[in-house]
């Protein structure tokens, strides 16, 4: 890519700056084909490693309407949600779970809520875990220094993109382009994948399934 496209080499795989061709991708401005090739190309290499891949969700404008100042920040809320679900997937495996994740400002409050949720012995809402099978403490990480942690970025982006598409609209390329690289990932998204809409009162789980 260095040779092609003037990418740097050190390039960081961010989801949200690849597509919208800021900071290191710059110089892919107004190449959208190869854009979208280079993106699905490695999503293709986070499909064929075997990850398997749990992504949750809130609609943030619900979450505040609903809890207003009593609201928990939205990630996390996500976090909760995605452990507990793969507590429960390491509990039917009978395997204990080590948390790896990108090093974000509030990162000691969010690791310390976890951990209050095992003290105590459950989580908050409708799916109550104790989370005994997530290891701590959290191993916090400059995204990028490890490509895993870019390509997660890369998947999550995408899929928010993918849920906002109305797929009752005519869709424009931009929006093909999108389904087009979340179909590479989407046999490796796991069914207890959704997002949350906390004034509907419900978790669609179908968010993707319905842009099949």
């Amino acid at each position: 890519m260095h040779h092609k496209f003037g990418v740097p080499r050190d390039a960081e795989f961010h989801g949200q700056c690849m597509f919208q061709y800021k900071d290191d991708w710059k110089c892919m401005k107004g190449m959208h084909r190869q854009s979208a090739g280079i993106y699905r190309a490695a999503m293709r290499i986070l499909a064929d490693s075997g990850a398997r891949l749990v992504i949750r969700g809130v609609h943030v404008g619900q979450l505040q309407e609903r809890y207003r100042e009593h609201a928990h920040n939205p990630h996390q809320v996500s976090l909760q949600h995605c452990l507990e679900r793969v507590n429960m997937i390491a509990e039917q495996e009978r395997d204990d779970v080590s948390i790896m994740a990108d090093k974000v400002a509030d990162q000691a409050a969010q690791e310390g809520q976890i951990a209050r949720y095992q003290l105590i012995g459950n989580t908050e809402g409708y799916f109550p875990s104790d989370l005994a099978r997530i290891k701590m403490p959290f191993q916090w990480e400059d995204s990028r220094m490890l490509y895993g942690l870019q390509m997660i970025d890369m998947a999550l982006f995408m899929c928010g993109r993918a849920s906002g598409i109305d797929s009752a609209k005519k869709l424009n390329d931009g929006d093909k382009a999108v389904l087009k690289i979340v179909d590479v990932i989407r046999p490796a998204i796991m069914p207890q994948s959704a997002v949350w809409y906390p004034l509907e009162k419900r978790t669609d789980y179908g968010f993707l399934t319905k842009l099949s």
